[in-house]
């Protein structure tokens, strides 16, 4: 069976704005850290990281931030557990707001793209 080589592509549409590249590493680094793809953080965590004040209008800046992350990505032959896809729209992750924390599930999919198909990574801080 011959390997297909996979081809690097710039996969974002716009630059992450400076808070939202923040939030991503964050939680890019604390699925590393925990090694989960499944999340619970308090609002509290995220006011400190993004520098809010907590109120309402913080939690939907956060709520923003998500919806910023979670533009879809358009990757072109991709391939993930044995199936290959011609075009591949895919979310950084789904998240739920809680009363007190934020749920998130990170999409492996997407954590598969930005390691092997993208030019463009983010996620990374070493770079």
């Amino acid at each position: 069976m011959v390997k297909k080589e996979i081809i690097k592509q710039n996969l974002l549409a716009e630059t992450l704005s400076p808070k939202a590249l923040k939030l991503a590493r964050a939680i890019y680094n604390t699925h590393i850290t925990y090694d989960s793809m499944e999340l619970e953080i308090k609002f509290s965590t995220f006011y400190k990281l993004l520098d809010l004040q907590p109120c309402k209008d913080s939690i939907n800046d956060i709520i923003w931030l998500f919806e910023e992350l979670n533009e879809p990505l358009a990757v072109k032959n991709f391939e993930f557990d044995g199936k290959t896809t011609q075009l591949k729209f895919i979310q950084f992750c789904n998240y739920k707001i809680n009363k007190q924390t934020v749920s998130i599930v990170l999409n492996d999919e997407y954590i598969h793209a930005h390691k092997n198909y993208m030019k463009d990574s983010f996620l990374d801080i070493r770079k």
